[in-house]
């Protein structure tokens, strides 16, 4: 229902704020004088075109639509066979960050990748098998 809330104000907010933002370039001019066009002024780069209402009304509605019809994306569901192992993206999302930390130099003093490696497996592993060099053998 939040996200139903969510929408719904974006919606409004967005509509009018197109609605102010854009209708004088929509409205029809303010002249006393009958509208005349001759091909001088037909040319001329000053001339503004004459949008009715129910373009206008068409355009923005599109517009506004366009932006609440798409569904936010969600991250996918990790394997649980990955889960606990070397290749949880979780433990290789936190082993990486933890990488780039401690291998990134630090004034004069920069630590190796064979340095990192066992303080990050220690702060990153939730399993045994996370801590290990290579796999475990399968019996």
């Amino acid at each position: 229902t939040t996200i139903t809330m969510t929408r719904v104000s974006a919606f409004i907010a967005l509509l009018v704020v197109t609605l102010t933002a854009i209708t004088t370039g929509y409205s029809s001019p303010k002249s006393t004088q009958p509208l005349t066009r001759t091909p001088e002024s037909s040319s001329s780069s000053t001339a503004q075109p004459i949008i009715n209402r129910s373009t206008f009304l068409s355009t923005t509605s599109a517009a506004c639509l366009t932006f609440l019809s798409s569904t936010p994306a969600f991250a996918k569901e990790v394997d649980p066979s990955l889960k606990g192992t070397k290749k949880d993206p979780a433990f290789e999302g936190c082993l990486s960050q933890c990488m780039y930390e401690c291998t990134k130099p630090k004034g004069a003093e920069q630590k190796s990748r064979a340095e990192c490696i066992p303080e990050c497996k220690s702060k990153c592993a939730t399993t045994k098998a996370q801590l290990m060099k290579g796999e475990p053998k399968k019996d």
